[in-house]
């Protein structure tokens, strides 16, 4: 079906009149009706019953124009969509991202593009770096948020944020009344880190900084998630670590302190595939969170 000759075809049923209808699409009145009796021998159908000058709309007029006008606000709805994907207004973004950055950041950044662009959709995966990686090569994810650091040729990053690395003392340890806590004060302490399980992560950091200050750490539990490990800290199990953006979360009874010598930071960082198309909504999200880690207190 031509749907050019179905538009024309549907601003005749509409304007009542050939004349009124060519009025209305800006041309002369015989190519129109010359288009609308090649329309009905495309079609092998009468469209119109033809009483002198006036037209009278057949039963299969009215069930073409009836269809005919749905069709053409499917086409429009087509290019809109077909547009606003292509503007990256429209679609779905695969997400794999560590806890901080699914507690803290992708709030912020699925907010701002739901403001822009209520047509995407975002599906988080939430894991470990290994994990996250993992499924980025296998093509389930558009993109990554980690904290690890690590060297492969075939991946693109970008670091979204720097931060302190806060020490996590229970809420009644002596060292929370000392105004300049060192790594060197925390020598006899038992250490509760996060498993590094692939690159180097912070738990290596925290260890070769402890090493550097002339002791290696007594660790006494090796966890997965940062918040079950300021559990454990609050219950007097030992001490541990984390992101600064921690402090902005409600219920942690650990108390969150900056070390003064060395001073630890760490690392939110992007990832993606560098020779893998990605379409313009990924590409619009992969902005957004950049603009938002820029804005980060």
């Amino acid at each position: 079906m031509d749907l050019h000759k179905l538009k024309y075809f549907v601003q005749v049923v509409e304007s009542g009149s050939i004349s009124q209808a060519a009025k209305a699409l800006n041309m002369t009145q015989p190519p129109l009706s010359i288009l609308i009796n090649r329309f009905e021998e495309e079609m092998q159908v009468t469209l119109f019953q033809r009483y002198k000058k006036r037209l009278v709309l057949t039963e299969t007029g009215r069930l073409l124009y009836e269809r005919g006008v749905e069709l053409l606000s499917k086409t429009e709805d087509i290019k809109l969509e077909l547009k606003e994907q292509g503007e990256g207004l429209r679609g779905t973004v695969r997400v794999g991202c560590i806890t901080s950055a699914n507690l803290f950041l992708i709030p912020s950044v699925v907010q701002d593009i739901i403001s822009e662009s209520p047509n995407v959709v975002t599906r988080v995966k939430e894991g470990d770096s290994s994990y996250i990686l993992s499924e980025l090569r296998n093509g389930e994810l558009d993109l990554g948020i980690v904290r690890t650091t690590f060297q492969a040729e075939d991946l693109q990053t970008t670091t979204l944020l720097t931060e302190p690395l806060l020490l996590a003392l229970p809420p009644d340890h002596y060292l929370t009344e000392k105004k300049a806590i060192s790594l060197l004060d925390l020598k006899d302490e038992n250490f509760i880190l996060p498993n590094t399980t692939f690159g180097y992560g912070i738990s290596d950091h925290i260890i070769e900084s402890c090493q550097a200050e002339g002791f290696t750490p007594n660790i006494v539990y090796w966890g997965t998630e940062t918040l079950p490990m300021l559990q454990m800290v609050s219950k007097g199990v030992g001490i541990s670590f984390a992101p600064k953006m921690y402090k902005a979360l409600n219920g942690v009874e650990a108390h969150l302190v900056e070390l003064k010598a060395p001073e630890l930071t760490t690392k939110l960082v992007l990832v993606t595939m560098k020779n893998r198309y990605r379409t313009p909504v990924v590409n619009r999200f992969m902005g957004n969170t950049i603009e938002i880690a820029n804005l980060w207190p």
